[in-house]
C-alpha cells in the first residue's frame, strides 16, 4: 500500500524526515508530493463512490464500537482498509467505475484515512436507509437531495451509468417523449 508520509507521520508520531526516509526505504523511490485528498464532496459525485465509502466507514464504525475507541487507531485503519479491499475485489459484477480501477478498489488508503477523520470530526456521518436498511454515508452540510441511499435512490441510464434519483434524465428523442426513472424501471421489468 502506498501510504502518504503525512499519514504515517501523524499515526506513528514520527518526524517528517524519518517518515520520508522510511518511505524511500520501503518503496525505493521518493514519496509523491502534494496534499492529501481532502474532498468530502467526492462521496456524492457518484453512488458507487458512496457505496465504497459506506463499506469502509461502516467497518471503521463497527471496529470503534467494539473496541470503545472513538478516534481511529492505525491498527484499526489498516484492518478496516484490508477488509474493505477484500470485500470489493470479490464483487462478481463491478460497475463501470470499479472495472476501470485496479482490483475494483476506488478508495485508496490516503483518502480512507481522511474520510475516517471526517467521520470522527462530524463532517460526514453514517445513516440507515428506511427502505433497504443499508448504512450509507452522508455529508452533513449537504442539502437533503444529496443525502440519498446509494442503493435504492439510483437509476441506470442507457449506458449503464448509475445516477442519483435527483438527477433528471435527459430528454428522450423518441416519440414517447422523456421518461422518468420510475417509467424506465417499469419498462425494464
Amino acid at each position: 500500500m502506498a501510504y502518504s508520509t503525512g499519514l504515517v507521520k501523524r499515526q506513528q508520531n514520527l518526524g517528517k524526515k524519518t517518515a520520508i526516509r522510511l518511505y524511500k526505504t520501503i518503496h525505493q523511490r521518493s514519496p509523491r508530493q502534494g496534499m492529501l485528498p481532502y474532498d468530502p464532496f467526492w462521496i456524492v459525485r457518484s453512488s458507487v463512490h458512496n457505496c465504497h465509502v459506506s463499506i469502509f466507514l461502516g467497518l471503521i464504525h463497527d471496529f470503534s464500537q467494539q473496541q470503545n475507541q472513538v478516534p481511529c487507531t492505525a491498527e484499526m485503519l489498516i484492518t478496516a482498509y484490508d477488509l474493505y479491499c477484500r470485500v470489493v475485489t470479490t464483487n462478481p459484477n463491478p460497475g463501470k467505475l470499479e472495472a476501470n480501477a485496479s482490483d475494483a478498489v476506488l478508495l485508496d488508503i490516503n483518502r480512507a484515512w481522511q474520510l475516517s477523520g471526517q467521520l470522527t470530526a462530524g463532517v460526514i456521518s453514517l445513516v440507515q436507509c428506511v427502505q433497504c436498511q443499508a448504512r450509507y454515508v452522508v455529508v452533513n452540510n449537504m442539502p437533503k437531495p444529496f443525502q440519498q441511499c446509494p442503493i435504492c435512490a439510483v437509476w441506470a441510464d442507457k449506458s449503464g451509468r448509475r445516477r442519483w434519483m435527483t438527477v433528471k434524465p435527459r430528454k428522450n428523442t423518441t416519440k414517447s417523449g422523456s421518461l422518468t426513472p420510475n417509467q424506465l424501471n417499469q419498462l425494464n421489468q
